[in-house]
Parts: C-alpha cells; structure tokens; sequence
C-alpha cells in the first residue's frame, strides 16, 4: 500500500513537471546549498491564515518538507506555498543537502499549481482530484481523490 501511494505521488509530481515542462525549456535544477540558516518569514500556521495583505504582493506562506520522495536527479523535495495577487498556488522545489534557503518573496515558476479554497481545503485547479490543508500542527497535508496520501512536515 505505501509502495503504491509512493508511485502515485511519483507519477503525480512528474505530471505536474511534464503539465508545465511545454512553457520551459529545462527543468529546474536541484540547489546545493549547505547554507546554516534558513530563511523564515511569518508564515501561517492554518489554512484559515493564508489571506492576503495586498492585492499586488508576492509572498512566501509556507514551505514543507516531503521526506517520501526525492526528484528524478535524487534531491530532496519540498513544496512552496505562495500567494500571489490574490491567487494561491503550490510548487515543488528540489535542494540537495540538509538546508534549503528560500525567499520571502518567491517566483512562481512555471512547476507551480494554482489552488482555489473549497472550504477547509484548497483544492488543485488544473487536477480537481487533488488537495492541500494545513492542519492543527502545521503539517501540509495532501489528498488524491479524497484519501490522504501524504504529510509534509512544515519547515521551520
């Protein structure tokens, strides 16, 4: 059962790369950054908190870690959450070693999922079967088809 939610989640994250590999010529890269901090903003701890402040800001309102999957390269994988004029969306992002540096302000890249909120959940508006909440600890957690298939550990 975990081997095939593992390929699920493989299958769906190299979806998303191939959905969005047409406006790009090259995948993104994995960083190697050993970096010894880590950059935090004031990042919500519930889906409830990730309103906007402005109509026209970029800003960073999670990142979380999933230690189930590495990318094709073998880097570690997180996901980005960010807001965006009014917008949600969720981008994974691929980094070697044990620290990942990442901005306030982040750019959303072309990998990057826009999310609509359906009540307690956002849910995916390119793959309608998939959705994201943050739960009580802080945790991304992230549904298929209405069953859960992973947890995310938020970073910092």
């Amino acid at each position: 059962m975990k081997n095939t939610l593992r390929l699920h989640r493989l299958v769906w994250l190299i979806g998303a790369l191939a959905t969005s590999a047409c406006t790009q010529s090259q995948a993104p890269k994995a960083t190697n950054t050993e970096d010894k901090s880590i950059v935090q903003p004031s990042q919500p701890d519930t889906v409830g908190q990730m309103a906007l402040s402005a109509a026209d800001s970029t800003h960073l309102l999670g990142v979380w870690f999933d230690e189930t999957i590495k990318s094709p390269e073998g880097a570690n994988v997180a996901y980005q959450v960010i807001a965006r004029q009014q917008r949600v969306f969720i981008q994974p992002i691929a980094f070697k070693g044990k620290k990942l540096q990442v901005s306030d302000q982040p750019v959303v890249s072309a990998y990057a999922t826009e999310l609509k909120k359906n009540g307690n959940y956002y849910v995916s508006l390119e793959s309608p079967e998939d959705a994201y909440e943050v739960d009580k600890e802080g945790n991304l957690l992230i549904f298929h088809k209405g069953k859960l298939v992973v947890v995310c550990k938020k970073i910092g």
